[in-house]
């Protein structure tokens, strides 16, 4: 009889635990996995922001180089030939406008010089002949036309030292010295950025490089390189920060001055330019650049604040309240972000709350 009864029993409860499984079972279906619910300690280690809609600002990275100012690098040539005597200066000093950088000893300068005391000589000779020719028009024994033809010949003489002259000034010859020296000097004031001179070389009229080169380093040139597929996005004028290596957390800021009409098929990509005040010295040119350019698209969007944003499994999530302390991941579409902003395109309305900091903290949780 106890055996019949203990069986019975057993069988009770196979038959309860058999029941209970499938009812355990239900109420898991029914736990929505996008849903988080935080303590009350949880709950003061986040921060909330609202939905807005706002101008869309976004960012393009670009990459870019230090150049120097083109509007203010002075190449120097020689206008002559010769051997050169002197070199005044060295790469990276600074020089004041007419310095003498270096000088050279010129056959060509000679050649000027001797030219010049000719004109200087016949000139004389011309005066003295009209001086003359004036005299004996007096006395009757020059005529009209003898006058008119001494008159003609100093002019042409005069003519002849002013071309002299000319030629003297622009190769920095004073004509009163046979030395037969030429000075090379500088245009601007600035620093020397470039130098292929040195003391004994001979130097060429026709070579086509400068003996130097003179920057003006107060401005400087960043050219970023724009992908084909991003040039509809920038415009002259558009804002941008700028970082090098050499300083990456000292942000630059500057504007586009000038898009290029072409692309540069070596990097097929088109350059931008930006100036920037250099007065520090900080930039070289050389240097590479990190391009930040802030793109105003004229149109509404929504936006949230950029460390909302979890990225996980290449998507783009939000924890949006959804009230009494629970939070639903939601899937989001961005089109663009900007240093402190990201902008939605599908996933979120106006006005819904979002967490705004450790937001990848509640997706965890």
């Amino acid at each position: 009889m106890l055996n019949k009864i203990f069986s019975l029993l057993i069988l009770i409860t196979l038959f309860l635990a058999s029941c209970k499984g499938p009812i355990k079972q239900t109420e898991d279906e029914n736990i929505d996995s996008n849903l988080v619910e935080l303590n009350v300690i949880q709950m003061h280690q986040i921060t909330m922001d609202t939905v807005r809609v706002e101008e869309e600002r976004t960012d393009l990275a670009l990459s870019g180089k230090v150049t120097f100012d083109m509007d203010y690098l002075a190449p120097v040539y020689s206008f002559v030939s010769g051997n050169v005597i002197k070199v005044n200066v060295s790469q990276g000093d600074h020089v004041n406008k007419g310095q003498v950088l270096a000088m050279l000893k010129s056959a060509d300068v000679s050649n000027y010089e001797g030219q010049y005391a000719v004109a200087e000589g016949q000139l004389k000779t011309a005066q003295r002949n009209l001086d003359i020719a004036h005299e004996l028009y007096k006395t009757k024994v020059y005529s009209d036309k003898d006058v008119m033809q001494a008159q003609n010949d100093y002019n042409s003489a005069k003519a002849a030292l002013k071309t002299a002259e000319t030629f003297l000034k622009t190769y920095k010859v004073s004509g009163t010295d046979t030395n037969a020296l030429y000075t090379l000097t500088s245009p601007i004031d600035g620093f020397v950025v470039s130098k292929s001179i040195s003391e004994g070389m001979n130097v060429r009229a026709d070579n086509t490089n400068p003996l130097f080169t003179v920057s003006y380093l107060k401005t400087v040139w960043v050219e970023a390189n724009v992908y084909e597929n991003d040039i509809p996005q920038i415009a002259l004028g558009d804002s941008a920060d700028i970082t090098t290596v050499a300083y990456p957390d000292q942000k630059i800021k500057a504007t586009i001055s000038k898009v290029a009409n072409m692309l540069d098929s070596s990097a097929n990509s088109m350059r931008a330019r930006l100036v920037i005040d250099n007065s520090a010295g900080l930039l070289k040119a050389g240097m590479f650049a990190n391009v930040v350019v802030h793109l105003d698209k004229h149109k509404k969007a929504i936006a949230i604040p950029k460390e909302a944003l979890v990225f996980y499994n290449n998507s783009y999530y939000v924890m949006v309240y959804k009230g009494n302390h629970k939070f639903e991941k939601r899937l989001v579409s961005i089109e663009g972000t900007n240093e402190t902003k990201s902008y939605v395109t599908k996933g979120l309305d106006k006005n819904e709350i979002v967490v705004s900091k450790n937001s990848l903290y509640v997706y965890g949780q």
